[in-house]
């Protein structure tokens, strides 16, 4: 027997037996299993239009409303759900959708405003994503201009929007050193894009525009840049800087002279000096940096006696004061003796004195030595033969 004809031949029992349930269970118990399975799946049903209903009743209130969100993660958590319950919730939310999408758009940019670069940049994604995610939902409603409309603006606000961000950023920037977080955000954007240099080629001209030479923000902001996480920004702006330090022309800030020197580069500023061919500047560089007490560096001096150029200076008596007032110090004389020009500054004859000097002073270190190990073996054997004696007496 079919399910159809029992249940239909258990209708007709209830309505012969007057609705006696016992009478009925006794002679089809079967049946009564049936009604209440049926009844169990008509609630099933019931419970599930309703609880429909009741989500897409709380959907258009969100679509409605979401524009009143002043939060930028709840309006995107909230713009997300919709996303993934658009496609379950029917063309009326899809509609309602369509014809607020404006003013949500608008609403949730405004409050990127006061984001910094970084974040910007990571909101920006996130509202592409989901946007990308509407415009996949909705196809199954045939809503073509909600469906192209969110297309484009997943397009868009990447390829459009995040690049002007970006690029008023930079713009508005002078370059220093707690820039580099955000820069380095943007040279990582950058690198997730097909064609990183529509980013980096004009982020790096916006650099250029400043003075590596004079600006020592700018300087800064250079050194502390890192090859992992700036990239090709790293090397451009530190090959602007090698480029500066091999021209012997240019001109270098004594103030980013003085910061390299405080900070570790002191060959670098020595080499710079020694090469500059600039007499003016080198002139400049000489009273402010030649024989100063607080640099207390002899290869700063020296840096400028080796070189050619000429100016107004006066390294020579400069040189005979070292020289004389550290005469014992043998390593920092012949350091300085062994450096270039030295010989020629100073002059031949005042060489000559000074090597002199030096091998007397070394002929004196080495009697004074000698004369200590005799004074160091004499006392070894005087303690040898008080030993020797003291043996000899206890052994009478």
């Amino acid at each position: 027997m079919s399910f159809l004809e029992e249940t239909s031949d258990f209708f007709t029992l209830v309505k012969e037996s007057n609705f006696d349930l016992g009478l009925i269970y006794s002679q089809n118990p079967n049946g009564i299993y049936v009604v209440v399975l049926i009844l169990l799946v008509l609630l099933l049903i019931v419970a599930l239009f309703i609880r429909s209903a009741f989500k897409k009743s709380e959907l258009l209130r969100l679509v409605s409303k979401i524009q009143n969100i002043s939060d930028f993660d709840e309006f995107d958590s909230k713009l997300s759900k919709i996303a993934l319950e658009l496609p379950k919730r029917g063309s009326e939310v899809a509609n309602s959708l369509n014809a607020l999408k404006g003013g949500i758009l608008t609403s949730q940019l405004a409050l990127l405003k006061d984001f910094n670069i970084k974040k910007k940049i990571k909101s920006y994604k996130q509202i592409s994503s989901v946007y990308s995610l509407i415009a996949n939902s909705s196809k199954k409603y045939a809503n073509e201009e909600l469906t192209k409309y969110y297309e484009n603006k997943s397009r868009i606000l990447l390829d459009e929007d995040l690049i002007k961000e970006i690029e008023n950023y930079y713009k508005n920037i002078s370059f220093k050193e707690n820039d580099i977080k955000y820069v380095n955000s943007i040279v990582t954007y950058a690198n997730s894009l097909k064609n990183p240099e529509s980013i980096l080629t004009p982020l790096q001209e916006e650099i250029n525009r400043f003075s590596f030479a004079f600006n020592l923000n700018l300087f800064k902001f250079a050194k502390a840049l890192t090859k992992e996480e700036s990239g090709k920004i790293f090397t451009n702006c530190n090959d602007k800087i090698d480029s500066l330090f091999s021209n012997n022309n240019v001109k270098i800030s004594e103030v980013i002279l003085s910061y390299m020197i405080e900070n570790g580069e002191k060959q670098k500023v020595h080499e710079y000096i020694s090469n500059l061919k600039n007499p003016s500047y080198l002139q400049s560089l000489y009273y402010n940096f030649f024989g100063k007490e607080e640099n207390d560096d002899i290869n700063l001096e020296l840096a400028f006696v080796k070189n050619e150029t000429q100016i107004n200076e006066n390294y020579k008596e400069y040189l005979d004061n070292k020289i004389t007032f550290n005469w014992k110090d043998l390593g920092l004389i012949k350091h300085i003796l062994n450096a270039p020009r030295v010989l020629e500054t100073i002059g031949h004859i005042d060489y000559r004195n000074v090597l002199e000097r030096i091998e007397k002073l070394e002929n004196e270190v080495d009697y004074n030595a000698k004369v200590a190990e005799i004074l160091e073996v004499a006392r070894r054997a005087e303690t040898i033969a008080k030993e020797a004696k003291a043996i000899a007496r206890s052994g009478k």
